[in-house]
């Protein structure tokens, strides 16, 4: 098949670099651990000279892997979403299966693999309800063909097969003849037991090497079952449980795969919601109050949101929602709604959609005012002002709330500076624009700030004398201008730039010249390998805890930025990051130091160094004989494709 040739061609093409270079040395790791499992169920090829795959992890994963200009990337359905084991794993198993002569098919843009690969994650839910909900469509039609006695056969004969439609079949049974109290107790027993589980695990759960994840999706079944038997508010009760004891792990569930499972659980439990006996505003807070539980974003919105409901109904809501803010106590820990401030803030954007909805337009300004200095959320206010197209108050609460929160809240005061910046943009100011990046990176330096001030700074092409002015800070601590002894405001270039009304001594951050970490960064920014050598050598002769965390941070950065001119440099920074790897005694940190190794590899082979590098591997090996896995990690290393030509 020349389709499938030619993907052939360009895939065999790849090296271990590749690989490392594209998902990481973790993700490469763990990839190679799962083609050796043998976890890639299916795999085929694109008409377009992609990868399609279905790989198994602690559930089914479709992912799609891209080869362009010699650069891989890929998409997944799992949590991480590109880039990940998943890819790596097909990549490896497609280059094995070539090896072995093996034809793949190529398939259509039509093709269920596709298709699926490409939902992504947080897709992943709605794609499938349209799918299934076709796929439901053309199965009732067959089975209303049927006889009575057909159905009841088919029926029986999969309930035998099928553990869960069985599990279904047999609660549906229990349901019609019997209270549901004895379902609903048997559902609190499996979720103690998968909770032991968890908590028992000796398979490194909690760091997620071992993949045996608890399985919830009997107990999926049995909420659907309950749900379709006509007991959608017993449901509640138990989605209420759901959450609270998924508080209990959520910090340790890295990469998502517990709370998967609990949001298809939940996903449940909003149905029965909407199906409940509950009216419109008291679904509302229920819905509210699970979401306020939600901490790690595992739950899908509720469809509660999305629905149509009469105003008083958003009013009753609105109502609610004001009179459980406006009981605030000393004591707040018994209320969820006070544990943090996301969680007040989420309440009352939720108010304030209320109000919208509910007609009362006029009132969302006057709270916002109120929770803007009462909680520091000025970004709320601003937002509402400007949407009521009163730009000249927006402006005054953004000076204000810039002055009240940049010392606690720098964050939110940050995020108000880019609204005024924004706001400048559009009217085409640009030297107050210039005139506020430049305070902010005098106010805070770093790379970023730097960044956007040149930008602003060549809108009224006065980049060289600011940039001038910024480095000389750097280097020295000297401003341009004579800095007020008091909270007088003042420009940093008053011949070039405005007065802000933001800038004044006491905003300024105390640093100690020369900023090293940061100078070298703007070298690296400007691609200037002499800096870049300069103030690393400057770096590298500090004595104290803090210049080596600052160098061991940058050394990274420094090394690929200086390797062509002086590659003897960048060899050694990349030696000391391999060998602390090494010493590490973890398969994760060989795979990591291998990418290290490859590059001094690659550097040395490049100046005609080939004989130095064989002598530092031989070194390496006979320091670390005894470890099996480092040993395998650099016999690979001594390949360069993946695959042989």
């Amino acid at each position: 098949m020349p389709e499938e040739s030619k993907t052939a061609r360009t895939f065999k093409e790849l090296k271990w670099s590749d690989l490392q270079d594209w998902a990481g040395g973790k993700a490469t790791a763990k990839g190679i651990k799962y083609q050796e499992e043998e976890r890639v169920k299916e795999i085929k090829c694109t008409s377009s000279g992609s990868l399609v795959a279905r790989v198994e992890g602690t559930i089914e994963y479709f992912t799609e892997v891209f080869l362009k200009n010699g650069k891989l990337s890929s998409v997944c359905t799992c949590p991480v979403g590109h880039d990940c084991k998943h890819g790596v794993a097909a990549v490896l198993e497609y280059l094995d299966r070539v090896e072995q002569g093996e034809d793949l098919p190529v398939v259509s843009e039509e093709d269920t693999l596709i298709k699926r690969s490409r939902r992504g994650f947080a897709g992943t839910a709605i794609s499938e309800a349209y799918e299934a909900e076709d796929s439901s469509r053309v199965l009732r039609e067959y089975l209303e063909k049927l006889e009575k006695r057909e159905l009841i056969e088919i029926l029986t004969t999969f309930a035998k097969k099928d553990n869960m439609l069985g599990r279904y079949l047999r609660d549906r049974q229990n349901l019609a003849t019997k209270n549901p109290e004895g379902v609903i107790g048997s559902i609190y027993s499996e979720l103690d037991e998968l909770w032991r589980e968890l908590k028992s695990s000796d398979s490194d759960f909690w760091s997620y090497e071992g993949e045996e994840v608890p399985d919830f999706s009997e107990v999926q079944v049995r909420l659907e079952s309950l749900l379709d038997s006509g007991h959608p508010d017993e449901i509640l009760d138990i989605g209420k449980e759901f959450m609270d004891r998924y508080k209990e792990i959520e910090e340790y569930d890295d990469e998502g795969d517990v709370g998967t499972q609990i949001s298809g659980c939940m996903d449940v439990v909003f149905r029965a919601l909407s199906q409940s006996s509950l009216s419109a505003h008291e679904k509302m807070l229920y819905a509210l109050e699970l979401e306020l539980k939600d901490d790690y974003s595992i739950l899908n919105e509720p469809s509660i949101w999305r629905e149509t409901h009469a105003q008083e109904e958003w009013k009753l809501f609105a109502e609610a929602l004001k009179v459980r803010l406006q009981e605030i106590k000393k004591d707040t820990e018994t209320d969820i709604l006070y544990e943090s401030s996301w969680e007040r803030d989420y309440v009352v954007d939720r108010l304030i959609d209320a109000l919208r909805k509910a007609g009362l337009s006029e009132e969302i300004i006057p709270i916002s005012e109120l929770e803007a200095e009462r909680t520091g959320n000025y970004s709320r206010l601003v937002r509402e002002l400007l949407d009521f197209g009163q730009k000249k108050r927006a402006e005054e609460w953004i000076y204000r709330g810039i002055k009240n929160l940049r010392e606690y809240k720098p964050g939110t005061a940050y995020e108000l500076l880019q609204t005024l910046i924004e706001i400048k943009e559009n009217e085409e100011n640009w030297p107050f624009v210039a005139a506020l990046e430049t305070d902010e990176f005098f106010r805070f330096p770093q790379l970023s700030s730097y960044i956007r001030m040149q930008k602003a700074a060549r809108k009224i092409g006065k980049w060289k004398e600011i940039r001038e002015a910024a480095l000389q800070y750097l280097r020295c601590g000297k401003l341009p201008a004579n800095q007020p002894k008091t909270t007088e405001e003042f420009s940093i270039l008053p011949d070039i730039l405005p007065k802000t009304g933001l800038l004044d001594a006491e905003s300024l951050e105390k640093i100690k010249p020369p900023v090293l970490d940061l100078l070298i960064q703007i070298a690296i920014q400007e691609d200037d390998a002499d800096e870049v050598i300069h103030w690393y050598g400057e770096l590298k002769s500090g004595k104290g805890e803090a210049e080596k965390t600052r160098r061991f941070t940058l050394e990274e950065e420094i090394a690929n930025a200086v390797k062509d001119k002086y590659p003897e440099v960048a060899i050694g920074i990349w030696k000391n990051i391999a060998e602390d790897l090494i010493s590490k005694t973890k398969v994760s940190s060989y795979e990591e130091a291998s990418m290290y190794l490859r590059k001094i590899k690659e550097t040395l082979e490049s100046i005609g160094n080939t004989e130095e590098w064989e002598a530092y591997l031989r070194q390496i090996r006979e320091a670390n004989r005894l470890k099996k896995k480092l040993l395998e990690i650099l016999d690979r290393l001594e390949k360069t494709r993946i695959i042989g030509k």
